[in-house]
């Protein structure tokens, strides 16, 4: 499967075309969306939820082949994604790397209950922009989501 053609992506609140400038920011982060991809509903909702409270559009998915499709037909509008590592079917691993195929900018946060050291460096090889433990923090939670887009 060939990787779809670069598309402008807009980055808080900002949109750049293939090789063209962005303009200035237009809008505060806060703004900004995030994908939530995680196989539990309940912990898909509670980020979601959070997130939304917070000020940040939310998109969600419930599998790494969602998060995909998602990506996708939105990515453009999508500013960072978090990710369960442990999901059924194609898994937050291999997502992520599909992800990173698809657009080298995209921002991941991985999101695990359990990381060993050689799993977190794995991760972090394959491009993940931070981890964000379970069980959620929210405050922890938004300050990782925070950060990931300021370091766009």
């Amino acid at each position: 499967m060939r990787p779809a053609p670069p598309r402008p992506r807009r980055l808080l609140g900002r949109t750049s075309a293939d090789g063209g400038e962005p303009s200035p920011p237009a809008r505060d982060p806060l703004g900004a969306t995030v994908l939530v991809v995680d196989d539990e509903a309940v912990v898909r909702d509670l980020a979601r939820q959070a997130l939304e409270d917070a000020g940040y559009r939310v998109l969600t998915a419930t599998s790494g082949e969602e998060a995909l499709e998602v990506y996708r037909s939105r990515g453009w509008e999508v500013d960072t994604v978090i990710l369960d590592l442990g999901m059924p079917g194609m898994g937050g691993k291999a997502c992520l790397k599909a992800l990173r195929e698809q657009d080298p900018a995209a921002r991941v946060l991985v999101s695990t209950g359990y990381a060993s050291d050689d799993e977190a460096r794995e991760v972090e090889r394959l491009g993940a922009a931070g981890f964000v433990p379970k069980p959620y923090r929210l405050s922890d939670l938004l300050a990782r989501v925070a950060k990931a887009l300021s370091a766009g």
